[in-house]
């Protein structure tokens, strides 16, 4: 299993083998990152896409000294679950 992640001005995506299966939207506000929905589709659930995604966005926010507001509820709960992300998410 390959999963690969594009970005683009307002989206993630991820691709398993080569198949898009996820997407997360998000809008930038200056130093702001705005995280708005996550979709994965059914055949691919269960499979770490939408951390995969969750990761990308994050990671890419910290590397741009960026602030993270999870609109998103998996973005919230992946925020609750990974602490190591939690100086990110705007106050």
């Amino acid at each position: 299993m390959n999963i690969e992640i594009t970005r683009t001005a307002q989206a993630y995506a991820a691709y398993l083998d080569g198949e898009r299966v996820g997407e997360l939207s998000y809008a930038r506000d200056g130093s702001r990152v705005t995280a708005i929905h996550t979709e994965v589709s059914p055949v691919a659930e269960g499979r770490g896409i939408g951390g995969a995604l969750a990761r990308a966005l994050l990671d890419d926010a910290r590397a741009a000294g960026d602030t993270v507001v999870a609109k998103c509820p998996f973005v919230a709960s992946y925020l609750d679950k990974h602490p190591e992300y939690a100086d990110l998410r705007a106050g």
